[in-house]
């Protein structure tokens, strides 16, 4: 068993809220990225040593499931831990808090790879040892998500900017999530659910879910078109609100040269907060 359990705890602004009042995703993911990273460190392996050995940790899939909505002033903490490594892979978990209500659960898959060539390589045995002494486990990996797409996706085009990228100069996976999250509202607007008559019924859909696989770095100046399709949905032919949706997406680089991400999205309504920046319901 894994001894090293980090927590990591913050109070959230309301920068880091959305247009009903719920944490943002991308904000979210930042936050486990960050617990991650200074777990990294207390065991020993900071930017100080991945930088003198020319290693670096890249997300090759994340998992998220977010339990009840949380907003502006609450109180957050994010409890985590690594739960195996691989070869040059390594699974780690998050449990996020709010007093003793658990409001979100995830998962990264993190490949150990060589600055220069970004290449995977070797975990070096003493993080192993550092984390789980002489037993290091491997735990099976959920399925691929499936390559098929369904015809005739709803497309948005983007060029990724300076300010998306992040300290290894590549898109961040929380940037990721804001492409997904304008992309599914063009899907929306195309059912005849724009964010504005979202506004006007009081709250919108927001992501509850998500499952990305990260498959090849995008870096500045790339043009990207992220495709979008509905897999299941509530009636958006109603009058009143849509309730769920999910939806396949996918980044690919303009050009055709190749797929950048793969994700499944589940979305639900929320109500926006009577109270500015309040949490939803």
């Amino acid at each position: 068993m894994n001894p090293r359990s980090y927590r990591l705890s913050r109070r959230l602004s309301h920068a880091d809220v959305d247009f009903v009042g719920e944490l943002k995703l991308s904000a979210l993911l930042g936050m486990l990225e960050q617990a991650a990273v200074e777990a990294s460190t207390e065991a020993g392996f900071g930017a100080e040593r991945y930088s003198a050995e020319q290693r670096v940790w890249i997300i090759r899939r994340t998992r998220l499931r977010r339990l009840m909505p949380v907003g502006g002033g609450d109180e957050l903490e994010i409890r985590t831990e690594v739960a195996d490594i691989r070869r040059a892979r390594s699974l780690r978990r998050y449990q996020v808090g709010r007093g003793e209500v658990c409001v979100a659960e995830a998962t990264t898959d993190w490949v150990y790879c060589d600055m220069a060539t970004g290449r995977p390589t070797r975990v070096p045995a003493e993080l192993s040892q550092a984390l789980f002494g002489d037993a290091a486990p491997t735990l099976p990996r959920a399925e691929a998500l499936p390559e098929d797409r369904p015809e005739a996706p709803i497309e948005m085009r983007l060029t990724v900017q300076p300010s998306h990228l992040d300290h290894v100069r590549h898109v961040n996976n929380a940037i990721y999530a804001n492409y997904l999250e304008d992309a599914a509202f063009a899907l929306f607007a195309s059912q005849g659910w724009p964010l504005a008559r979202m506004i006007a019924a009081g709250g919108g859909l927001r992501i509850a879910e998500i499952d990305a696989e990260y498959m090849k770095d995008a870096a500045a100046e790339d043009e990207l078109v992220v495709r979008s399709w509905m897999l299941t949905a509530a009636d958006f032919t109603a009058a009143s609100p849509p309730s769920s949706a999910e939806l396949l997406q996918v980044v690919d680089r303009a050009n055709g040269s190749g797929e950048v991400l793969r994700a499944r999205t589940s979305w639900t309504w929320r109500n926006a907060s009577a109270v500015l920046g309040g949490r939803p319901t």
